[in-house]
């Protein structure tokens, strides 16, 4: 009997490619694809809820594939993990309905970026966090994410891509700051994000805080005339895809 399986892994990006498959390019799709196919003995197709770039990290990462094995399926977070690298970590596993697709059955995604504020930063954080020691304007920043809240044209606010033509209008269902000592930590949650845009979103609102840019400049972003890009693009190493919601 086939059964659907929903895996949640976790993975520390810094020494990958990006989740998507690349060949001769280490990437975290195919080292959990042959993690399964060491459990299964079968040519298991996985589908991601999504794609994180080269160099973002993910607390909670979901796929899920098809097999016929007998394995409980609760099992299988035991079976795969031996087999995953020491950056890839198998965290839970179920049986979900046969027509569940991990990406677009979620509900919503939210995104973690994560910045340090002293002027000196511990090596051993580098690869986790973007270092920003500009003075910041904190209510400018929650002003700031409070206009990206709701329904609006992101165009500004991904990479471009001249051969690709998409729909760039995206919802916002929640942004927002927490401060933890010296790390500011900026959430958000929405149903999809564009291409880059959670970093180019962080940048912007960075340049808010610091006075480069003016709470009129940053609603102009979503001006109909607006052809001004909204940057800098922050780090990958910020970054994580924090959780996804199903329910």
């Amino acid at each position: 009997m086939v059964k659907n399986i929903l895996l949640k892994i976790g993975y520390d990006g810094t020494n990958f490619h990006g989740f998507q498959y690349q060949e001769n390019l280490r990437n975290i799709e195919s080292e959990v694809k042959k993690a399964i196919h060491k459990v299964t003995n079968e040519n298991n197709r996985i589908i991601a809820a999504g794609r994180t770039d080269a160099g973002v990290h993910a607390y909670a990462q979901y796929v899920n594939f098809l097999t016929a094995t007998n394995i409980n399926p609760r099992a299988f977070k035991f079976h795969i993990e031996p087999y995953l690298p020491d950056d890839i970590i198998s965290l839970e596993s179920k049986e979900v309905d046969l027509g569940f697709h991990a990406r677009f059955s979620a509900k919503s995604k939210t995104y973690q970026y994560v910045i340090f504020r002293d002027k000196i930063m511990h090596p051993i954080h580098r690869n986790y966090m973007e270092q920003i020691t500009y003075p910041l304007d904190l209510d400018k920043l929650q002003k700031g994410l409070d206009i990206l809240k709701g329904e609006h044209d992101f165009k500004a606010f991904m990479r471009i891509d001249k051969d690709l033509e998409i729909n760039t209008i995206r919802s916002i269902e929640d942004a927002y700051f927490i401060e933890n000592e010296s790390r500011l930590e900026i959430y958000f949650k929405a149903n999809s994000f564009l291409h880059n845009q959670v970093r180019i979103m962080s940048g912007a609102l960075i340049e808010l805080a610091r006075g480069k840019l003016s709470l009129d400049d940053f609603r102009n972003f979503f001006d109909s005339k607006n052809t001004k890009k909204a940057n800098p693009a922050l780090s990958a190493s910020g970054l994580y895809l924090w959780s996804i919601d199903y329910e």
